[in-house]
């Protein structure tokens, strides 16, 4: 996207950013109450249809509207002790190719060797793109983000009362990646911490939630589109646009309608 009538440029795949970036087309606005109707200056629009990033007064977040809808929230950077944005970005980048078969292989491979070295920020990264897109499909349809989480799935595996042992398996699974998809979504330290237990227990169980995260993202990919949403280069444009928080118990998913 180029700058046209105030809209902002969007950094490429790499992170870099494109040319032209404005320096004029800000315009804060003053934050909204909760459960109010966001007005304020459109500073960049997604590539679905009716959704538009506003700024916002705090300089760590952007206001996410769905001018269709008229519901909005506030997204913002987690603390960059918590989770660097620079390596959600990367994993932005990697998440998408890993969504297009041809550059799958090669995705797959780098994210693998990620959780390998950092299975901590790995996971928590995508579980907090995926909590992103999650408020991006509440915002379309109005349905609540945690009903959208508890509804997650892992397409593609067959499940059924005839294998009980393994339909319990697959569940604990999936419950483990929605609990690190609620925990960035809520900002709240328990459900973290029970995050981070179930990275490490049982040993080497990383690898395995990584594959498993990633068969969910498509999931919530496939909705999105079904909803008219592209995100792509969501994370990117946060992280263009806005600085890292210095109140590390900023949420970074607010509701503003």
């Amino acid at each position: 996207m180029g700058v046209h009538d105030g809209e902002m440029t969007v950094p490429d795949a790499d992170g870099k950013k494109g040319p032209g970036r404005p320096h004029n087309h800000f315009h804060t606005v003053q934050p909204t109450p909760w459960f109010s109707l966001v007005t304020g200056v459109t500073v960049g629009r997604m590539p679905s249809a009716g959704l538009a990033w506003q700024t916002l007064s705090d300089p760590g977040a952007l206001a996410l509207v769905d001018a269709d809808s008229g519901r909005a929230a506030a997204l913002a950077r987690p603390h960059p002790a918590d989770l660097p944005m620079v390596q959600i970005v990367d994993i932005e980048r990697l998440a998408w190719g890993w969504l297009a078969p041809a550059s799958r292989p090669q995705s797959e491979r780098h994210l693998s060797e990620q959780v390998a070295a950092d299975p901590l920020n790995t996971m928590r990264g995508l579980c907090w793109l995926m909590a992103m897109w999650v408020v991006a499909v509440h915002l379309r349809t109005g349905r609540q983000p945690t009903v959208l989480v508890a509804e997650l799935r892992v397409p593609g595996i067959w499940q059924g009362p005839e294998t009980p042992a393994s339909t319990a398996v697959w569940e604990d699974l999936e419950d483990r990646i929605r609990l690190g998809i609620l925990a960035a979504l809520t900002s709240d330290a328990d459900a973290d911490t029970r995050f981070v237990e179930t990275l490490r227990h049982p040993a080497g169980i990383a690898p395995v939630l990584l594959g498993y995260a990633l068969r969910m993202l498509t999931d919530l990919h496939r909705q999105m589109l079904d909803h008219g949403i592209d995100p792509r280069e969501m994370a990117g444009t946060l992280a263009l646009y806005t600085v890292d928080p210095q109140d590390r118990a900023t949420a970074c998913f607010r509701p503003l309608t």
